[in-house]
């Protein structure tokens, strides 16, 4: 498992080497310009082995002129959003639980302990 455990490293490897040779650079210029004493790294980050580290990273994104982040893809993106929705959804549905609470025909008390669920979550 990788210790990047929201980071798709093998999709972020090839999205690097794109991004990379798009710009008109090879894994020498970049060896030359980061200046690494070999190419290895840069073969494996494109390989989705590593990842550069932050400075090299920071150095690259000036180099080609995007930001850091632009370099790096996201790990189950749908699964993380599904597991978090947005604030305005939870709000959303927050007053939406607060509604039915307030115009459940129920006595004050049954209100009281589905206020107090709410509030819990």
């Amino acid at each position: 498992m990788s210790i990047y455990g929201n980071i798709d490293m093998e999709r972020s490897g090839k999205k690097m080497k794109e991004l990379i040779t798009q710009a008109g650079h090879d894994v020498k210029s970049i060896q030359k310009y980061l200046q690494l004493s070999c190419p290895q790294p840069v073969y494996r980050w494109f390989k989705g082995q590593i990842l550069p580290t932050v400075d090299h990273l920071f150095m690259l994104s000036k180099l080609l002129g995007i930001h850091m982040e632009d370099f790096l893809v996201e790990k189950e993106e749908s699964r993380l959003k599904a597991d978090f929705p947005a604030k305005e959804d939870f709000f959303i549905h927050t007053d939406l639980a607060l509604e039915r609470i307030e115009n459940d025909p129920a006595s004050a008390e049954r209100r009281m302990l589905l206020y107090r669920q709410l509030a819990a979550c």
